[in-house]
């Protein structure tokens, strides 16, 4: 919401301290916050997520330490980076997941039913 209220020194903050919570969670090693985006690549997400972090993490840190102002545009563009890249890392795979279950699920029934004899419905 600091990007819609105007503040965009706060947002791009805020977005750099999103990278060190994936970071955090996907398990991304110590050290500083580009160590961590670079570990990322070990534990399986992409290469051009792991740049897309990395531009992020240039605004957040420019934000911070530098006192640099960015354009409403610029900071859209990393929120839609994160977005984009949130995306790849937790949907699609749930989502594949959830489509694996469902198509096991069917594959299961489908079975249940062949291998029903006329007698089990009595």
């Amino acid at each position: 919401m600091a990007e819609y209220a105007g503040a965009l020194r706060a947002a791009a903050a805020m977005y750099r301290a999103a990278l060190e919570e994936i970071c955090r969670e996907r398990g991304a090693g110590n050290g500083s916050l580009e160590k961590k985006i670079d570990a990322l690549k070990s534990k399986g997400v992409p290469d051009d997520v792991v740049d897309q972090f990395h531009e992020a993490r240039f605004l957040g840190n420019w934000s911070l330490h530098d006192a640099v102002e960015f354009a409403p545009d610029e900071v859209a563009d990393v929120a839609e980076l994160i977005r984009d890249a949130v995306f790849e890392i937790y949907v699609q795979p749930a989502q594949r997941q959830a489509l694996r279950g469902a198509r096991q699920a069917r594959r299961d029934a489908h079975r249940a039913a062949q291998n029903k004899t006329p007698n089990q419905d009595l």
